[in-house]
This record gives C-alpha cells, structure tokens and sequence, in this order.
C-alpha cells in the first residue's frame, strides 16, 4: 500500500512538473492568446512578448502640416483619431484628435500586409518573374505537392486557396492560434494546407501574408525582418518601426502588429501615389504600380494585396482596411489618405478628389 502511495505520488510530482514546464515554455503564447480573446473590437490594443526593431533610413520625405477645418468636419462623423490627406510633395492637411500627433505611435494591425507587395516588387528587380515563381521553386519541402503551384502574385491577390481558419485563439494546437500567438509564426505557415486549388478561389487569409514572408526571407538569405528594414522600411520610413516577435530570436509577424508612427504609415501611401518614388529617388521599380493595380481575374476589385475601387474623376484608387485603420492611395492624383481611429470610418473616398482637397487652415509644426 506505502509503494503503491509513493508511485501515485511520484507520477502526480512528474505530471505536475510536466504541466508547469509546457506552461512555462509557451507562456509568450498563452499571453498573446489571452489578448486575443479578451479583445472586444477583433485586435488587442497591446501585444505582449518580445519585438524586433525596423531601422529607418535617411532619405525620407520630409513632411509639411497643416490643419484642414474641411477634414475637422468629416473626423468628426467617426469616432476619428487621425485623419491626414497628403500630396507627393510632402503637404499634408491633417486632423488629430487630442493626444495625438504624426509622431504617435500606431499598431498598424491590418495595415501591415500593405509593405509585403512593394517588397516584392523590390526583390523582383534581382528575381526575374518573382511574381510568377511557383512556391516549391524557393520552399523545398512543397515540391509535388498541390501547394507548391501557388505563386507570390496568387498569395498577394489572396488567392493562394489557404483558407483563413476559424480562429480559436486559446487552442495551442490550432495553426490559426500559432500564427497570432505563436511560438513559430513561420512553422505555423508552412503546415498550413490549402483547400482550393491554387488560382481558383478568393478568400482573404492571413497565411497568406506570413507565406509571403517565408519567401521573401529564403529569398533575401535572411530572416524576414532583415530582409524588410533593408529593401523596404529604410528606403521610405522616417523613423523606427517595432515589430512583433513570435519568440525571442524568432520570426517577425508579417500579417499584422507592426508598430510605426502615422507619419510613416503616410509615408506608404505615398511611395504608392508617387509611382514608387521618394521624392526624384525611384524606390519601387518603374511599371510596379501596373502591377499593383490589376484586378485579380477570380475576385474584380481587388489587386495585389490591396483593394481596388474605381473612382469617377480620381481613378483606380487603391483601399487597404482593417479594424480602426484606412489607407487610401490614389495614384493618378499622387494622393494618399490615412484614418486611425475606432469603429467605422467616415466616408473616406471624396476627400481625394480634386473638388475636396481644400486649402489648409493654418500650419502646424512638424
């Protein structure tokens, strides 16, 4: 009876130990997990666990203020933190709640899939038909398989056939929840399995984004953070971007969660509205923006990881929305459009147009 006691004591001890261990090896994950299901409006407002900093460069473009009373009055249909309207010359008409400013920080959320097309608009500069290239050309382990046919022009136009899964964020063992909490967002990716055959089927997912990523970093013979500060952010960002780490030492998120000021969040789209310039500096490759914005043949109205909305008298603009985030980029106008707030946004579309585009008020301080 005494051994049996101590056996059951000891196996009690051993599976205790083993609990406290897992717990304590993923607990980056059950924070993050727990952010995630807490959430009332689809993103927490901070992610815990580690990040990795994007360095900028020092060719930005520089930026001039002023506030606008005409985007006062649309700010104020929502509840609205930051509205800025800008041209490629750098002037901006602008609208910030109190608190706010161009420098304030701002989790893209969402937003964060809209540097992964002039990336690899970048990278195809040195990678010939890179938009083309089928999967299992850079990612080994896809070869035979149904998902080595998809290509980085199908994951952008989020037509991949990846579904986005039903997201249960406190199941450790759902790739859907590993790939918002981690502890591998490149692992949780590459076991992700399609549902449709390549080309077929629109369904936006972010495996897609983070599949994305995994090539750029093979390609790029680095990990992906490296690969994005020295192509991308260093190349038009002004300030310093915090990304989010699925574990220290780990991968970057390309699907969401990059910190940046609003300024630079402007400052793509108006790399975008500029032709893929900075300033006279060409920074995308010229006849990118074609590129960018042609309809996805399965899904009218969509391009190359943003939305496309035709727009009488302002063109093809270019829309990428996600919760308490808008960015709008009109290219034949050399317009951009960023509201940060909560909710809805106001009707954003009409302030590109060249009817709307006031003159500003008075100057505001950079």
């Amino acid at each position: 009876m005494q051994r049996a006691l101590v056996i059951m004591t000891v196996l009690i001890l051993v599976t205790a130990a083993l609990a406290v261990g897992s717990l304590a090896s993923n607990w980056p994950f059950w924070r993050r997990a727990w952010q995630w299901q807490m959430t009332d409006a689809g993103w927490p407002e901070q992610m815990p666990g580690p990040a990795q900093e994007l360095r900028a460069g020092d060719q930005a473009l520089p930026l001039q203020l002023a506030t606008d009373s005409e985007l006062a009055a649309v700010a104020r249909q929502a509840t609205t933190h930051i509205l800025l309207l800008a041209t490629a010359d750098g002037k901006v008409s602008a609208h910030f709640a109190a608190g706010f400013d161009l420098a304030s920080q701002i989790d893209g959320r969402g937003l964060t899939t809209g540097l992964l097309a002039p990336l690899f608009g970048r990278l195809a500069v040195a990678h010939t038909g890179l938009f083309d290239r089928r999967a299992e050309q850079v990612i080994k382990a896809w070869q035979g398989q149904r998902r080595g046919a998809i290509t980085p022009r199908q994951l952008l136009w989020q037509m991949s056939g990846m579904p986005a899964g039903v997201f249960r964020p406190l199941n450790p063992f759902s790739a859907r929840s590993q790939l918002a909490a981690g502890p591998d967002f490149e692992r949780a990716a590459l076991r992700w399995r399609p549902t449709y055959p390549a080309g077929s089927h629109f369904e936006e997912s972010p495996f897609n984004a983070q599949l994305l990523a995994v090539l750029a970093a093979r390609l790029g013979d680095a990990d992906f953070a490296q690969v994005l500060e020295t192509q991308l952010w260093s190349q038009f960002a002004g300030e310093h971007a915090t990304a989010l780490l699925d574990r220290r030492r780990g991968n970057i998120a390309a699907h969401c969660c990059l910190r940046a000021t609003a300024a630079d969040w402007l400052r793509l789209g108006l790399l975008l509205a500029d032709s893929g310039k900075v300033g006279s500096r060409q920074v995308l490759p010229e006849g990118f923006m074609d590129e960018l914005t042609a309809d996805s043949p399965v899904h009218v109205g969509y391009g190359l990881g943003y939305g496309l909305v035709a727009v009488s008298g302002v063109g093809s603009v270019l829309s990428l929305q996600t919760t308490g985030r808008h960015l709008l980029v009109a290219p034949q106008l050399r317009r951009a459009l960023l509201w940060v707030g909560e909710g809805e946004p106001p009707a954003l579309v009409p302030l590109l147009s060249a009817e709307a585009a006031s003159t500003p008020d008075s100057s505001l301080p950079d």
